[in-house]
């Protein structure tokens, strides 16, 4: 094709963008609206330029050269006009017919053109040849093909590819490092020999030509492959619309079935509300019944009597004494069964969450390839790692018999006992606060975003203690208390040499069937091992073995005696084995069961305000610590109020709560990157942990060795361990990443039990 895709006129200069498309110089300098890019009008493709811009683009040869070669014997006529001869496209005049060519300016000469070729300067050298003179020549179409450069002796005109560096140097050679033709300034300056291969385009020119034929060659064969993925794709698409109409027809008939059985519940619940609602009303009818015919008889003897005293003598009337006693007797003992009154509440209880839950859970969900990832991963309840049981070198077997977590001495247990060379950690981790049915993660998150237990183990202690700079060769601790306020002392966590912990094994995923979870919100372990968790949108709490088995579940939605609405923490009475529950808003209140799950008293609806952390201590007092009121209260076991006070001097945001034997108590603090510590009056008494080395704490507690331990899910799970003074002594970190940290609790070998949202 001859003609510009822009100006539908014989090309003038026709130079090619990257994308391959030919367009006029001329033409392309009205198109560009940038200097330094431009848009193809064919393809959309944006073009960068150099800063040469258009000019540094190349000729399209094919089609200067096809110009070329339409000379008069040709016939070329590139309009209507009845000219055999071509217009010339030097000038503005696209009408007057052509008399020479310029192979330098590659335009037609009208007269005009030729003659200001021939006396203005900016022409001087510019190689113009008649048309005559060119057909006599045989034109130049095949001096062209051999190398663009033809040399025919005199008789063949000579026209050769100049450099667009080095305008006035012809092209003649190759530059194999570069992969282009140079001319002779080239290989003088850029090109230099011995850093550049090039040779002379005559010798290496035809095997470059063939290695683009082979190329060429190549990429039609890739083409064709990628015809027949298309292909492939094409019946792929068709089977996909297959399938799309298939699972939209199984959602409808699933929903069909769904709303069948849920109509059958509705006739269900509905035939057994009419046969209570009978059977009260009948049993009340009856009671108002017999009441009413009591009522009767009452007025009837009274009548009886008023009649006898009135018409009868004295001696008449009391004739009668003997018998009206007796009868009045009778119905001064009867009572009516009032207990029927109080047995008539009649309602109807529905969990909105849960049917939520439920129905995401149970419906179904779209399943597709591995490699498309469309659906969401299920995994099964329980789930261990190939390697087994975890073992650690070590001669101490790792207990926590003593000490205390939310009250409990959390603790755990691994497979096979393994062997760990240090103490045990009893701590209550924590996340941040929601007062949403839903917390914030998982409001944005998928419905079917796993929630786990996992156990892991640490090593604390041995001779792998993290020692801080400042220190003597001997000193691996450090003395927060006196240096708190100093950051700088605190090198950044990536410099923190921190002991791995030992992944073990996860059980649990999300649902509401047993041993799913929607929020494992809380979790503690009591003196048999049994794993306790606080499933919050289940509004329940589930036992498990310290296998992660599940045995058994108590709580339902609700406000009365057993039920439980959003319990969001766990804690147990290390004696007795009760557990106590927290709940979130609305109802802000404790409530203590015992180890088999039945009901034994709540209490602090009318006092708590935002309960957050819970532990119990040695004599079984439960301390609670509130956020935003920033307030801590300690109650006895019947709910009675013994101590109370305000810390907003001293807190930001109380996450999590141990107390010691000493009756002081240790609060992590979120905002505030520490641990403060108070007596049971409410004064302050010092700070564990500073930023940089505690960065948000998500909570704390206390190992049998009386240690302090500070949990973070700052970056990773990593757990710090402090002297109660405030001396640091080791730092851990999980091994596995943990989306969203909830709880945390220690079994008797010293397993960590970690609630979270992978």
């Amino acid at each position: 094709n001859s003609k510009c895709g822009l100006c539908n006129e014989t090309f003038t200069n026709p130079k090619v963008l990257p994308c391959f498309h030919t367009f006029c110089h001329p033409c392309l300098e009205k198109d560009q609206e940038n200097s330094d890019k431009l848009t193809c009008s064919l393809c959309q493709q944006e073009c960068i330029f150099t800063s040469q811009g258009i000019s540094a683009l190349i000729t399209d040869f094919s089609v200067k050269n096809n110009i070329d070669a339409l000379v008069p014997s040709e016939g070329f006529k590139p309009s209507s006009s009845s000219s055999n001869l071509p217009h010339c496209t030097g000038c503005k005049s696209r009408e007057s017919d052509a008399v020479a060519r310029c192979l330098d300016c590659d335009n037609f000469l009208c007269p005009n053109c030729m003659m200001a070729h021939q006396f203005m300067h900016c022409f001087e050298g510019h190689r113009v040849l008649s048309l005559g003179e060119l057909q006599q020549n045989g034109g130049i179409k095949d001096d062209l093909k051999n190398g663009l450069i033809s040399s025919s002796g005199g008789n063949g005109v000579d026209k050769p590819v100049y450099c667009m560096r080095h305008k006035a140097e012809p092209l003649k050679y190759f530059c194999r490092t570069c992969n282009g033709p140079i001319c002779k300034e080239c290989t003088l300056l850029e090109h230099p020999s011995g850093l550049h291969d090039y040779e002379h385009l005559s010798e290496i020119g035809p095997k470059q030509l063939e290695l683009m034929t082979q190329t060429m060659q190549e990429g039609k064969g890739k083409a064709t492959d990628i015809r027949n993925t298309l292909k492939n794709l094409e019946h792929t698409s068709s089977r996909l619309q297959v399938q799309y109409h298939k699972a939209q027809n199984e959602i409808n008939d699933t929903f069909q079935f769904y709303r069948s059985m849920i109509e059958e519940r509705k006739q269900e619940l509905l035939k057994e509300l009419e046969s209570v609602f009978s059977a009260k009303q009948i049993s009340l009818n009856v009671l108002g019944q017999k009441a009413q015919e009591t009522i009767e008889k009452i007025y009837s003897t009274c009548d009886f009597v008023e009649r006898i005293t009135k018409h009868a003598t004295m001696a008449e009337a009391l004739m009668f004494k003997r018998v009206f006693d007796s009868k009045f007797q009778a119905f001064m003992n009867y009572n009516p069964d009032l207990s029927l009154q109080s047995g008539c509440d009649l309602e109807f209880v529905s969990n909105y969450q849960a049917i939520q839950v439920g129905v995401r859970n149970t419906f179904g969900y779209v399943r597709s390839s591995s490699e498309l990832s469309a659906g969401p991963s299920k995994q099964p309840p329980i789930a261990r790692p190939v390697n087994g049981s975890a073992h650690l070198n070590g001669g101490t077997t790792l207990n926590g018999n003593s000490g205390s977590l939310n009250g409990a001495g959390v603790h755990g247990a691994v497979n096979g006992g393994s062997g760990l060379s240090g103490g045990s950690l009893n701590g209550v981790l924590d996340r941040p606060y929601s007062n949403g049915l839903v917390s914030s993660s998982s409001s944005s998150a998928s419905p079917f975003e796993s929630n786990i237990i996992s156990k892991s183990i640490f090593q604390n202690g041995g001779g792998d203690h993290y020692s801080l700079p400042s220190g003597g060769p001997g000193d691996s601790m450090l003395d927060l208390t006196s240096k708190l306020m100093s950051t700088a002392i605190f090198p950044p966590k990536s410099q923190i040499k921190r002991q791995k912990m030992i992944y073990h094994c996860k059980f649990g995923e999300f649902g509401v069937m047993e041993g799913q979870f929607t929020e494992p919100s809380g979790v503690a372990v009591n003196a048999q091992n049994d794993i306790i968790v606080a499933d919050t949108n289940n509004h329940r709490i589930q036992i498990f073995d310290k296998e992660g088995r599940f045995k058994f579940q108590f709580g339902e939605c609700g406000k009365r005696d057993g039920q439980l609405l959003y319990p969001n923490r766990v804690a147990v009475v290390r004696t007795s084995g009760d557990i106590i529950v927290t709940e979130r808003s609305p109802t802000h209140q404790i409530q203590i069961y015992n180890q088999y799950g039945q009901f034994v008293r709540k209490f602090g609806a009318n006092i708590l305000q935002h309960p957050r952390g819970v532990t119990v201590d040695n004599k079984g007092r439960v301390v609670v610590v509130e956020c935003k009121v920033m307030r801590v209260i300690i109650f006895d076991q019947s709910g009675n109020v013994l101590q109370k006070f305000g810390c907003s001097k001293h807190l930001e945001f109380p996450n999590g709560v141990v107390v010691n034997d000493k009756q002081e108590i240790f609060i992590s603090d979120n905002r505030a990157h520490c641990v403060k510590v108070f007596n049971y009056d409410g004064i302050y008494l010092r700070q564990i942990g500073g930023e940089g080395i505690t960065n948000y704490p998500i909570g704390v507690g206390i190992n049998t060795a009386g240690e302090i331990l500070i949990a973070d899910n700052h970056n990773n799970f990593n757990l710090t361990i402090f002297t109660q003074d405030g001396q640091l002594v080791s730092a851990l970190e999980s091994k596995v990443k943990h989306a969203q940290c909830f709880d945390v609790a220690l079994m008797d070998d010293g397993s960590v039990v970690l609630a979270s949202k992978d």
